[in-house]
């Protein structure tokens, strides 16, 4: 039996570590990083109180600190992201698409129908927050520029201030939190654009659960006090920060990409007309846009998200099947980037190869090349019970956004622009260049 322990040897770029356990440190503790199928399915299949998914999530983002303790220890929205919101996507894509429409339109329109300059981060991120908040909160809050301004804004804070915490051993969290972040501010902030809105929410519920007949809004608030614990304003308003937080995914590597290779637009806005024609911008049409979704999948799979996935604390020691043991107090993590850059799962990982996914779809029930899709060997949505449980709703949010980009715009990089991308990282987060560019033209009429 061999105990991890002792000094942690330099990550071999040559495949040392391949399919076996290393470890990185951390600040004040290890982190464990395993790859490869067989050992990435024995942290899955570990129990939640051997390998916590909840508290290695907790304890990275600093969940009790940056959103509270409540939303740390009583995560009851996941069950309401799982059950609410997957089931009402076919309902809600009208409204999706309403807001993608409205928001692109407002973003992207130019004078004389010109080539039009955006920084692609802040773009992207307009339209994804603008319609993660319609499903959220609803109209008019989800257009209000000061809401969008203090949930992103809130974002951006709790990542950075909880970085800044992993600077200080755990048993000073509490105290140093008091002066690192701005949670209860933003709280109080985010009830006096909440608060009178829950109140009349709450009433509503009263009227339907006493049988009168009532219009009730179909949102992510509604479910929250139709199926949460909670009443206090302020409670159910840190429910929704919390969404608003979890929601900022970047749809920026797919669209740098497709600027850098308009080569791809044509076969894609094929696929979109093609099956817009038969029937709109449904669910059943989005998730028949085969080319749309692997090449948001390889877009994935080529820049990544984070450097790490699947983090688990470990809360009693843990052995791995060969005989090595975790101690209890560690981390276990997969690497994502070195697992989608493996070449014995991806032929020329190094490439971008958009249609991919597509390619090695069998036939049109060939589910498993789809980006909701959970296995070991693509990691964005993380792997097993404990996967990403919004990863559905965000599939085909950037989906409707893609569609509605290829279908409606052309677009370009400028020529000085190089068309790999700048790769950037902050701790476990990574990216492309959030200051970069893109030019976008209304499509011509054809």
């Amino acid at each position: 039996m061999l105990r991890l322990g002792g000094r942690c040897g330099s990550i071999n770029p040559n495949g040392q570590y391949k399919n076996a356990p290393f470890k990185i440190p951390m600040l004040h503790n290890w982190i464990v990083v395993v790859s490869g199928t067989k050992l990435l399915d024995e942290v899955r299949m570990a129990p939640e109180d051997q390998l916590s998914a909840i508290e290695g999530a907790n304890d990275f983002f600093k969940t009790a600190f940056t959103m509270g303790h409540q939303v740390a220890n009583e995560p009851y929205h996941l069950g309401i992201i799982k059950t609410q919101l997957t089931r009402k996507l076919p309902t809600l894509c009208p409204t999706i698409e309403d807001e993608v429409s409205i928001t692109l339109s407002e973003m992207l329109s130019s004078q004389d129908n010109e080539w039009k300059a955006v920084v692609a981060l802040q773009a992207i991120q307009e339209v994804i927050s603008r319609t993660m908040n319609r499903i959220f909160v609803g109209l008019p809050l989800c257009r209000n520029p000061d809401w969008l301004k203090l949930g992103n804004q809130h974002a951006i804070d709790s990542i950075i201030s909880g970085a800044k915490m992993d600077l200080f051993p755990r048993f000073m969290w509490p105290l140093v939190a008091i002066f690192l972040t701005s949670t209860e501010n933003h709280v109080e902030q985010a009830v006096e654009f909440l608060g009178s809105t829950i109140r009349e929410r709450q009433k509503l519920a009263d009227f339907a659960r006493g049988g009168e007949a009532v219009d009730i809004p179909d949102d992510f608030l509604q479910w929250l006090i139709e199926n949460g614990t909670e009443d206090a304003e302020k409670d159910i308003t840190r429910r929704i920060l919390f969404m608003v937080l979890v929601s900022i995914q970047t749809l920026m590597s797919a669209v740098y990409n497709l600027a850098a290779h308009p080569e791809y637009l044509v076969p894609l806005r094929e696929e979109v007309d093609a099956v817009v024609r038969q029937g709109g911008l449904t669910k059943a049409a989005i998730d028949k846009m085969y080319k749309i979704d692997s090449f948001l999948k390889e877009s994935y799979r080529f820049v990544g998200v984070s450097s790490l996935v699947m983090i688990r604390r470990v809360l009693k020691d843990f052995t791995f099947s060969d005989g090595r043991i975790v101690p209890r107090g560690c981390y276990i993590a997969a690497p994502s980037y070195a697992v989608h850059h493996d070449e014995e799962v991806y032929e020329k990982p190094d490439v971008f190869d958009p249609f991919r996914f597509a390619r090695l779809r069998s036939d049109d029930d060939d589910m498993k090349q789809q980006i909701v899709s959970l296995g070991s060997t693509f990691l964005p949505f993380g792997h097993g019970n404990h996967a990403c449980p919004g990863r559905f709703a965000a599939a085909v949010v950037q989906k409707m956004i893609l569609a509605h980009i290829v279908s409606l715009y052309d677009l370009k990089l400028d020529e000085n622009t190089p068309t790999s991308g700048k790769r950037v990282e902050f701790g476990i987060f990574v990216g492309l260049d959030p200051t970069a560019t893109v030019l976008f033209k209304k499509r011509s009429s054809t």
